[in-house]
């Protein structure tokens, strides 16, 4: 019996931490960046609309480690609250912090240099 729920502990430990690392997976529309600041919280950005006349930009985290951004697409990966982005005509990798991501919402921060924050909020097919 003890052996038996100690398995179940194990296999639900395990679909949940799969949960949450595909929270990223899916296409999210860039709504503004913060220059200077690193927020953590989406509380009073929740009603923010993209205001851009560019149109809108589209982030886009495929279930197979690829990323496809506006024109451009490469691979990324997910090391907790750090996000790896390498971008197939880039050199370098780039590294983001995970500052918030629920259902709806995605906060991305830069690491290095000056603080900047990207909001992010899910598109809902």
């Amino acid at each position: 019996m003890k052996k038996r729920n100690l398995i179940l502990f194990f296999l639900l430990a395990l679909a949940l931490s799969s949960c949450k690392s595909n929270k990223i997976v899916g296409s999210w529309e860039f709504i503004e960046v913060y220059q200077g600041v690193e927020i953590q919280n989406v509380d009073t950005l929740k009603l923010k609309k993209n205001i851009f006349k560019k149109g809108n930009g589209i982030l886009s985290f495929n279930k197979n480690q690829t990323f496809n951004s506006l024109e451009s697409k490469g691979n990324y990966k997910r090391d907790g609250k750090i996000l790896k982005m390498k971008y197939l005509e880039l050199k370098d990798t780039i590294s983001l912090k995970i500052s918030y991501l629920e259902k709806d919402y995605l906060l991305l921060s830069s690491i290095k240099n000056t603080s900047t924050t990207w909001f992010y909020k899910k598109i809902k097919n």
